[in-house]
């Protein structure tokens, strides 16, 4: 009896853990109202002898009937709700389950489109750099083409600056040469 009110108690604070319905509420206000029957019987000593009489006695044996019928229905009651909070429970984590694997693919979706978003910018910019390599190189060249025709106009310029200096310096001979056989004609 006293392990049967221990469970019953315990179902108690669970269902007041959680919300109760109707007919847990129901079948607790039903045990108190047999538990206060019975403490009424069990009170009752109109016996002859001042004890309990037949009647007294079959009144309590039909109270704790009743009451072990009704702890019997609340234990059945107790585990409908258990198993539809288990039920509840279960269809909730697989439905949390569900959204991190949608999360997940979406995740995964959205890495993958990513990384292939890196892999055309990092080839596009190995383009880039590989066409900014070919215009240095244009540069360098026409630079060294420039500097050569630089080289050949510099060469070309000394080269007729030493050939205007030999025309110099053979017409300055040519007016010596000429000066002094017109003084030998003269002479």
């Amino acid at each position: 009896m006293k392990k049967l009110l221990v469970i019953v108690f315990l179902c108690i604070a669970c269902i007041k853990g959680h919300a109760q319905d109707d007919k847990l509420t129901r079948l607790m206000n039903e045990r108190e109202q047999l538990v206060m029957e019975y403490q009424y019987y069990n009170q009752q000593n109109s016996n002859f002898w001042g004890k309990k009489s037949k009647k007294d006695l079959l009144h309590i044996i039909e109270t704790l009937k009743k009451i072990i019928n009704t702890d019997s229905e609340l234990i059945a009651a107790v585990k409908e709700a258990t198993i539809k909070q288990m039920a509840a429970s279960t269809v909730e984590s697989q439905r949390e389950g569900k959204i991190v694997l949608e999360d997940q693919r979406i995740i995964d979706s959205r890495i993958s489109g990513l990384q292939s978003q890196v892999k055309t910018l990092q080839s596009q910019l190995k383009k880039r750099e590989r066409e900014i390599a070919d215009l240095n190189e244009q540069i360098k060249e026409s630079y060294n083409l420039r500097y050569g025709k630089d080289k050949v106009i510099t060469i070309l310029a000394v080269v007729a600056f030493v050939l205007l200096l030999y025309a110099v310096f053979l017409q300055v001979r040519l007016n010596k040469a000429a000066t002094v056989t017109r003084k030998k004609k003269k002479a």
